[in-house]
């Protein structure tokens, strides 16, 4: 390319902008002063290429964080280079499905919904231009909060998130935690900001090594809303992985500990359910997509008539390792009013053990039996075919004591 006998007088300048159809889509502009009599070309921090300066460039990022943009012009006998950082969030992937702890009472406590910087379920009450979202060190799923505090509050709440209120028993223990990582800032919690009834715990001091942060209140509300005040000191550092549970005991991150496979009834297509089988009353179980723990499917039985017997519509794992001798727990979880389910091992194999008959509600409950596995190999077996009922299972697991 020619370069034009021709001196930069002012300072070079360009614009980089998100698409409006693809939010990891930027149109990156030279609008530097006559930009037609020199030769200039962009450059990206996560490619090697150089791009023509003088034509709209629209790069499309392969990932999240900051990134990078540096504008090189040159004339004859001098050239001049300016850059800009900007936070690239790339779209959540179309189908994205993470382990998550049913008992978590939080909406969005892992904080993947939500639209660029926003969070759904969220609010940011104040100094929300200090809170972005972080893509790459998270924890669970594929976003977390960023927060970036330039100055100290020197108030906690001058940097406040937010949850919706989420119902809670008057006079009972909920515990509330979440995981920090960064700058030794400090947060603090606290409930119902603005409502009444503010409790708080704090501040915590931030290590640069991923860490929980619990705290264990006794609810006066019918509704509580939960807060993180955030804006006591100087520091970025990335908040994930909030919960709200009953009792006083935090829980470990999500993970997916079951000795079973496909558990969480993820993997499968239509009516069938990987690593499952439907040893009896097949029509009576199909896919559900709506009303759903965790995740994006659920098992629906619809019993139009009731048993007699409990394996008239019965639910089998494939056969998983096991300990004679151990100790194992199995948990599920079911919604639905009317429901009777049964556990029971070994269908059709010998050595049957048995627990139950729990009986569903119109709200999600989770149901648990500890047994003494008699084999190498153990079926975990559902026994839901003794009452005329529609219902719903979900988060089944099998877990070593």
């Amino acid at each position: 390319t020619s370069v034009k006998v021709v001196e930069i007088t002012g300072e070079p300048s360009f614009t980089a902008t998100v698409s409006p159809d693809n939010y990891g889509i930027y149109l990156i502009e030279n609008t530097t002063q006559n930009k037609d009599q020199f030769y200039s070309y962009f450059e990206i921090s996560e490619s090697d290429v150089k791009y023509n300066g003088n034509e709209v460039l629209e790069y499309a990022f392969g990932s999240s964080g900051t990134k990078t943009i540096t504008l090189t012009v040159i004339a004859t006998d001098n050239y001049k280079v300016t850059s800009q950082e900007i936070e690239v969030v790339l779209p959540p992937p179309s189908d994205v499905r993470i382990v998550s702890n049913p008992e978590n009472l939080l909406a969005n406590g892992y904080l993947v919904e939500g639209d660029g910087t926003d969070f759904s379920n969220w609010s940011k009450n104040n100094g929300a231009s200090n809170m972005t979202v972080e893509n790459t060190d998270v924890l669970v799923g594929y976003r977390a909060l960023k927060v970036s505090n330039s100055e100290a509050g020197p108030e906690e709440w001058k940097v406040q998130f937010v949850s919706d209120p989420t119902p809670t028993t008057v006079g009972a223990k909920y515990t509330v935690s979440m995981w920090l990582k960064g700058a030794a800032a400090e947060v603090r919690f606290s409930t119902n900001p603005g409502v009444g009834g503010d409790q708080y715990a704090g501040g915590y001091t931030i290590t640069n090594e991923w860490t929980q942060y619990a705290w264990t209140f006794t609810a006066n509300s019918a509704t509580t809303i939960i807060a993180l005040d955030m804006g006591k000191s100087v520091g970025t550092f990335i908040v994930d992985a909030i919960e709200l549970v009953p009792g006083e005991q935090a829980l470990p991150l999500p993970s997916n500990n079951s000795e079973l496979l496909n558990g969480d009834l993820e993997e499968g297509a239509g009516d069938e359910f990987t690593n499952w089988n439907k040893n009896n009353g097949a029509d009576n179980m199909t896919e559900e997509v709506s009303t759903v723990l965790s995740g994006s499917r659920s098992l629906r039985v619809s019993n139009p008539e009731a048993g007699p017997d409990e394996w008239k519509t019965q639910f089998v794992s494939d056969s998983f390792p096991t300990v004679s001798g151990n100790s194992y727990t199995a948990s599920l979880w079911i919604k639905g009013a009317g429901a009777e389910v049964r556990f029971s091992t070994n269908p059709g194999v010998g050595g049957d053990q048995y627990a139950g008959n729990y009986t569903g509600t119109a709200n999600w409950t989770k149901y648990s039996w500890t047994f003494t596995a008699n084999s190498a190999t153990t079926l975990l077996a559902l026994d839901m075919g003794k009452s005329a009922a529609t219902f719903y299972i979900d988060a089944i697991k099998v877990v070593e004591n």
